[in-house]
């Protein structure tokens, strides 16, 4: 049994039955406790959270974590384990070495736990690399955070996304091999909507790849199975599509309109808006980029930022999603960056911390996470020193 101690970037051996006075404690739904608990764990979750009266003696405990408060582990609603953050095309020559990005992922794994990051949902990698950790992780093999995978992403063929699914030629192909592509397991379905966004060029996206009737179908068949859909989608033409097409949440959405954010309100369809991609290239600068790239790349920012307070206060659903694996955004750390980008655009910090707990669970289709109440399991939560 562990807890992740993120105050300390470390992950804490702990007895499935013991107690510890904390300084307090968080969580969407219990709101803000800072004064001293005694909090109290059998068979590895939570059974109480007694208030100490300073006038009384503070009970012995033989853990010291007064200096800590006690919250939700936090949840990145998108990453790609398979990916580096280093070099996207030498990273996949690396793919022909399995072994060699599999002591990769389990590193990844480990460093999520320690930044208190106790969930992740992956958006997939063709050779799986990412649905095997899930598996590894989930038999007990590898340490590490649980892991949410679509597997494979569905694209069409010949267009972006190729390092992200087999890719099909049309929907009569989808439909024909739709069967094994869903036996094979996935947890969510992706979709691939539209191409990248071009940092020279503002307001220019890659072309989209399916039309609104052919995407409603392959919504409609993940959510016959049950399955949440996640849709990579960014530029007008392409988030307006996803919306129609009755998605759950969209990636990335760079160049959101208002006119999307009220009709995702209205269908209460999440936002995931994955800012480390573009803002952590400013933030750590490189000679990578040009002037002109720079400066375009700028204005993505700003108005990727203004858009999502704009989201904030029409009371989108908004979800905390790295990219983690792009260029730039490092597994773990990188969404200390997210957080900050959000608060930057203008959300409050806590808001910001629900976002990354509460509301990302249910992008993951895991409502067990992301809260603190009796019954959690310890390993779901996370010890942290301050709020600032």
């Amino acid at each position: 049994m562990y807890i992740s101690c993120s105050a300390e970037q470390s992950i804490l051996e702990i007895s499935n039955d013991g107690e510890s006075l904390i300084a307090g404690y968080w969580s969407h739904e219990r709101g803000m406790c800072s004064q001293p608990i005694l909090l109290q764990w059998k068979d590895g979750k939570v059974e109480s959270l007694k208030s100490v009266n300073h006038l009384e003696a503070c009970p012995q405990t033989s853990l010291q974590w007064d200096q800590y408060f006690l919250i939700p582990g936090w949840i990145d609603a998108h990453v790609h384990l398979a990916l580096d953050s280093l070099d996207f095309y030498q990273c996949l020559e690396k793919w022909s070495q399995p072994a060699l990005i599999e002591d990769n992922i389990k590193v990844y794994l480990r460093r999520y736990l320690e930044k208190g990051i106790v969930a992740i949902r992956d958006g997939g990698d063709l050779p799986g690399f990412s649905w095997r950790a899930k598996n590894k992780v989930e038999e007990g093999i590898w340490s590490g955070p649980q892991v949410i995978s679509v597997h494979e992403a569905v694209g069409r063929a010949g267009m972006y996304g190729r390092f992200l699914g087999r890719g099909f030629q049309n929907l009569t192909e989808w439909q024909e091999e739709q069967s094994g592509f869903f036996n094979q397991g996935i947890d969510q379905l992706k979709v691939i909507v539209t191409g990248l966004i071009k940092f020279d060029d503002f307001n220019r996206v890659g072309p989209t790849q399916w039309t609104v009737e052919e995407l409603k179908e392959i919504v409609e068949t993940a959510h016959a199975r049950q399955a949440l859909v996640m849709a990579h989608a960014s530029g007008e033409e392409g988030i307006s599509m996803a919306i129609t097409a009755g998605v759950d949440s969209i990636e990335h959405g760079y160049y959101m309109t208002s006119r999307d954010l009220e009709l995702m309100k209205e269908k209460s369809i999440a936002w995931v808006p994955t800012v480390a991609p573009i803002g952590n290239i400013l933030k750590y600068p490189t000679n990578r980029y040009s002037r002109h790239e720079l400066d375009t790349l700028k204005r993505i920012l700003d108005t990727h930022l203004a858009r999502i307070y704009e989201a904030y206060c029409l009371n989108v659903r908004l979800g905390v999603g790295t990219d983690a694996g792009a260029y730039q955004v490092p597994h773990g750390d990188s969404f200390y960056d997210e957080i900050e980008w959000l608060v930057q655009a203008g959300i409050p910090r806590l808001e910001v911390f629900g976002r990354a707990t509460h509301e990302n669970a249910q992008i993951l289709g895991q409502p067990e996470l992301g809260k603190l109440e009796i019954g959690t399991p310890m390993n779901q939560l996370q010890l942290v020193k301050n709020f600032n």
